[in-house]
């Protein structure tokens, strides 16, 4: 009778491992994006009305800094093209963030329907997935005017570009989409916390915006003090402009605070990461 063959030699081969690790957060947030993209595709003419409006809507804005300067020639000692460089890189950080970010805007009413907890139990980070929640192609319409608005300024403002110059242009920008990110996140973790207060939060981003497309000389002391060292709106693009435009502080702050953005950046990045980590903490499901 032959030998049975040793339990070694018979046994099955084992079948390979698979590295079942959640995505990370930039996966996460490029998948709910494409999820809500391709959902928006659905309804093509919808959409186009919409970009259409958005990108006529934010063009408005850019036809009254024109309509102003028809009857001035400088407002807070800049001239057009330098209000135009001003306002460009306001609008295109803020516009660019509001694509990225601003997911934040619908938690309340998720809150409120009880559809937030379904994005706490999925095995993915929650805030990645708050960033791109309801993302849509429209939000890319209003960056058309901004990035115009920022093109024309770049092209005649009466500046001497050296290298370091030309390189605070999109330095400019990094810095403003940071800033405005960071804001977001605070936006999100405020209403969290009480959760009918999306229009409360609207007057510091949508404010914000506003305030950072004209130059901030025109507020006075006191609250260009307040957005200087308390909330970091000046680094969104008026002290970087200063350097690149030539104009001095009127506050007399040291000239090392135009290249100061990424410490105020990170600064405001970590208070909002520690604001969203304690909203989510106290915060309360719904059940559902």
């Amino acid at each position: 009778m032959a030998e049975a063959p040793a339990a070694a030699e018979v046994a099955a081969p084992t079948a390979p491992t698979t590295d079942r690790r959640p995505p990370g957060p930039v996966a996460t947030y490029m998948w709910t994006a494409r999820m809500w993209g391709r959902s928006a595709l659905q309804y093509r003419a919808s959409m186009i009305l919409t970009m259409v409006n958005s990108g006529f809507t934010a063009s408005l804005e850019l036809l009254g800094i024109l309509v102003v300067f028809g009857n001035v020639d400088s407002i807070g000692g800049f001239s057009l093209p330098e209000a135009l460089y001003l306002y460009g890189t306001a609008q295109a950080a803020f516009f660019t963030s509001d694509l990225l970010f601003t997911g934040t805007e619908n938690l309340a009413d998720r809150i409120r329907l009880g559809t937030f907890d379904g994005l706490l139990i999925r095995p993915v980070g929650v805030l990645p997935q708050v960033f791109a929640d309801q993302f849509t192609p429209r939000r890319l319409a209003p960056l058309v005017p901004a990035y115009a608005a920022l093109a024309i300024g770049v092209a005649r403002a009466p500046v001497h570009w050296t290298l370091l110059r030309a390189a605070m242009v999109p330095y400019t920008l990094l810095i403003g989409i940071a800033v405005f990110g960071a804001i977001w996140i605070l936006v999100g973790a405020f209403q969290i916390v009480a959760a009918d207060a999306s229009e409360v939060m609207n007057s510091v981003t949508y404010g914000g915006q506003f305030m950072t497309s004209y130059p901030l000389s025109l507020y006075g002391r006191k609250l260009m003090l307040f957005l200087t060292f308390g909330l970091p709106l000046a680094y969104v693009n008026w002290q970087p402009t200063l350097y690149v435009l030539g104009h001095p502080d009127p506050l007399g702050t040291p000239a090392f605070l135009r290249f100061a953005g990424p410490l105020f950046a990170a600064a405001l990045w970590a208070l909002a990461l520690l604001a969203w980590r304690q909203a989510l903490r106290h915060h309360r499901s719904t059940g559902s």
